[in-house]
């Protein structure tokens, strides 16, 4: 015999002995009717109906403890749907929130974006201003070229800022969270609004520039700007239409952002109003042809021979030289007016007056509108006179200006309005 057939001797053995030990055979006694019968159980029987009964068993505690934590089970199942849920809740909030922090700056960003473009538009036309050096006399005038501030691009290249923000490297929502994006957009738009920021500033300089060339130019002539925009009336401003609210410059992501832009705005508007104010600044020339004869200011009188103050000045000329307006305006007076002799005063608007005396023949009435540069007579010697002139007054706010200092601004204002190639094109 074989050590492995010894081996399986000896485990059938003790089976056996086991089997025999705790199911031996079993016999019931049966009886019936006065007769008795033996049923035999055999050992294997026993273990059959021994393992199935285990088996069962088994199977009725595993069910058993699988309904009675039923429960349990659910309840968890429900803990983390409604985890699940608030979290869900709490992320579109949060998605709700940048979409609308978002489009709110965005649509501040684009308010503010339209403004610049519109100033732009309005800056595009003026390339360069023209300043006295600091070197000019009064009767030889000096000029520098300073070019104005602005950005690099064309209005039509610095369009569309808020499209190109939209339009660039999306940010990847499967690599970072929602504050990573969040801070990402919101990292994007504040550059945007720098770069806005940076614009309205050469923006800004340049109107800062434009308005100290304007105060130069009325320094000349003792005049303020805010003393043409004291004068202003609604009927030389001439400005109408439907009543639309600003908008206004509040701050995109501190309270401060927007000052430029309201700098900005008033300091343009103030331009713009003195520059409509400049249209009654009498810039024209009396007459085509003539030499100054007298000056305004202290001088010894033609007549009496005595010390006097002369309110003009007196322009000498050929007689029936063409006497011409200053400035647009309405004629307030046109006749014989003592020692002016044949005179024409004009309302220029916006505190100006003009007078133009001795003339020898007047070609407008009382109540006329004229134009800059339309004959107003022809130059004579009537009235309190020696010899053939215009006497040439200039009035603001009802007191008596230098007009020589007018007559040399003109080259200035002409630019400050932007008609000054207009004007060397017509004459």
């Amino acid at each position: 015999m074989t050590a492995k057939s010894f081996k399986l001797a000896a485990y059938y053995a003790r089976f056996e002995q086991w089997r025999g030990k705790y199911f031996p055979e079993r016999q019931l006694f049966l009886r019936s009717q006065g007769r008795v019968r033996f049923l035999t159980i055999h050992s294997y029987t026993q273990i059959a109906i021994t393992t199935s009964l285990m088996v069962a068993i088994g199977w009725g505690a595993v069910t058993s403890y699988a309904y009675l934590s039923r429960d349990q089970v659910i309840e968890g199942k429900n803990r983390t749907i409604s985890t699940m849920s608030t979290q869900y809740k709490t992320l579109s909030n949060d998605f709700s929130a940048l979409e609308a922090e978002v489009e709110r700056r965005a649509q501040q960003l684009e308010e503010r974006q339209n403004f610049l473009e519109e100033m732009l538009e309005e800056e595009h036309s003026v390339s360069e201003i023209t300043l006295p050096a600091e070197s000019e006399t009064a009767d030889t005038p000096a000029t520098m070229t300073m070019p104005v501030a602005r950005e690099t691009a064309a209005p039509e290249q610095q369009s569309s800022l808020i499209d190109r923000f939209f339009s660039g490297a999306s940010v990847n929502a499967s690599t970072v969270g929602t504050l990573e994006r969040r801070s990402a957009l919101l990292a994007r738009l504040r550059n945007l609004e720098q770069r806005q920021r940076n614009m309205a500033g050469a923006l800004l300089e340049n109107v800062n520039t434009r308005i100290a060339f304007v105060d130069d130019t009325l320094a000349s002539s003792n005049l303020k700007t805010d003393d043409l925009l004291e004068k202003m009336t609604p009927e030389t401003v001439a400005v109408g239409g439907p009543y639309i609210p600003e908008l206004g410059f509040d701050g995109v992501f501190d309270e401060f952002d927007g000052m430029t832009f309201v700098s900005l705005q008033e300091k343009s508007q103030r331009l713009k109003m003195v520059t409509n104010a400049l249209d009654s600044y009498p810039i024209g020339k009396p007459a085509e042809k003539f030499y100054l004869s007298s000056r305004f200011g202290r001088r010894r009188d033609p007549i009496k021979k005595t010390w006097a103050h002369h309110s003009g000045l007196d322009l000498a000329g050929w007689p029936g030289t063409p006497i011409t307006a200053t400035a647009p305006g309405k004629v307030v007076y046109s006749g014989w007016f003592g020692p002016y002799g044949n005179m024409v005063e004009i309302d220029h608007g916006n505190g100006f007056r003009t007078r133009y005396g001795h003339m020898k023949k007047l070609r407008v009435k009382k109540n006329e509108n004229v134009i800059l540069g339309q004959q107003l007579g022809d130059m004579g010697k009537t009235g309190r006179v020696t010899g053939t002139h215009v006497h040439y007054e200039v009035w603001f706010d009802g007191k008596l200006k230098d007009p020589m200092p007018f007559m040399k601004a003109a080259k200035n204002v002409l630019k400050i309005q932007g008609r000054y190639e207009e004007t060397n094109e017509q004459s």
